[in-house]
C-alpha cells in the first residue's frame, strides 16, 4: 500500500489568478502549489509553508542574489591566492635563473682538455 502525501488547500479568501477561483478550491490540484522548506534569506526565520510557486519567486530570488555574491566573493579571493602564488613564481623562476647565469659565467680552474 502505498501512501499518498497529504496536500494542504489553498486558503478560502484569495483567488487564484490563473484559474480564477478560490484558492481552496483549486490550488491542491495545481502542479504549481509546492510546499517551500528553509530559512528565510532575509530574515533567517524558519520556512514551512505550502504556496504557489509563482508566490515564492521573490524569496527565491533574493536568495540566488545572495548566493552569487557568496560566489563572486569566493572567486574573488582564489583569483588574489592564485595571483600571489604565481608573483611567488615569478620571483622564483627569476632568481634561479640569475644564480644559474652567474654560476656559468665562473671561469672553472682545472680544465682539463683530454684530445688536441
Amino acid at each position: 500500500m502505498t501512501m499518498k502525501r497529504q496536500i494542504p488547500v489553498g486558503p478560502d479568501h484569495l483567488k487564484c489568478p490563473l484559474w480564477k477561483q478560490t484558492m481552496d478550491k483549486v490550488c491542491h490540484k495545481c502542479p504549481l502549489w509546492v510546499q517551500l522548506r528553509g530559512k528565510n534569506p532575509q530574515s533567517t526565520e524558519e520556512i514551512d509553508e505550502w504556496n504557489c510557486a509563482l508566490a515564492f519567486l521573490p524569496i527565491l530570488l533574493v536568495e540566488n542574489s545572495q548566493r552569487q555574491m557568496q560566489t563572486a566573493a569566493s572567486i574573488q579571493e582564489q583569483t588574489a591566492i592564485v595571483q600571489r602564488a604565481g608573483q611567488h613564481g615569478y620571483e622564483t623562476t627569476a632568481m634561479l635563473t640569475g644564480l644559474l647565469n652567474r654560476a656559468l659565467d665562473i671561469p672553472r680552474s682545472g680544465d682539463v682538455k683530454l684530445l688536441e
